[in-house]
């Protein structure tokens, strides 16, 4: 298994390749290398890098969509993520253990930033 793939399997956000490429790199890793030659640290420091680019750099919600063609369809419903607090301390977690520079990125917003739930009422 590539690292892409594993990467893609580790996490259910619908990221395109590039994204997780671009997380990669900026690690100095290449996708296309089997995962097993990765060190520990590595893949955990890729999975906290995937949460704060699904946190901090993505939408914390998304709308649904759906589309077809010649008898193929495809639908993605919306989605809001509530346990984006939760998800940044295993980041923090895995940062701080590491001694990432991201841990004071993250840190350092995560006092200034409150996540609260909003809930549609019909």
């Amino acid at each position: 298994m590539t690292v892409l793939e594993w990467m893609s399997a580790l996490t259910r956000y619908n990221f395109e390749d590039t994204t997780f490429e671009a997380i990669a790199v900026d690690r100095g890793i290449t996708v296309t290398e089997d995962v097993t030659t990765l060190a520990v640290r590595d893949k955990e420091l890729l999975k906290a890098d995937i949460i704060f680019t699904a946190v901090m750099l993505s939408p914390s919600s998304t709308s649904s969509f759906s589309y077809s063609h010649n008898g193929f369809e495809k639908s993605v419903g919306s989605e809001t993520d509530i346990n984006q607090s939760q998800k940044i301390s295993y980041a923090l977690g895995i940062y701080k253990t590491y001694g990432d520079a991201k841990y004071d990125i993250l840190n350092s917003v995560t006092n200034k930033i409150k996540i609260i739930p909003i809930t549609d009422i019909i």
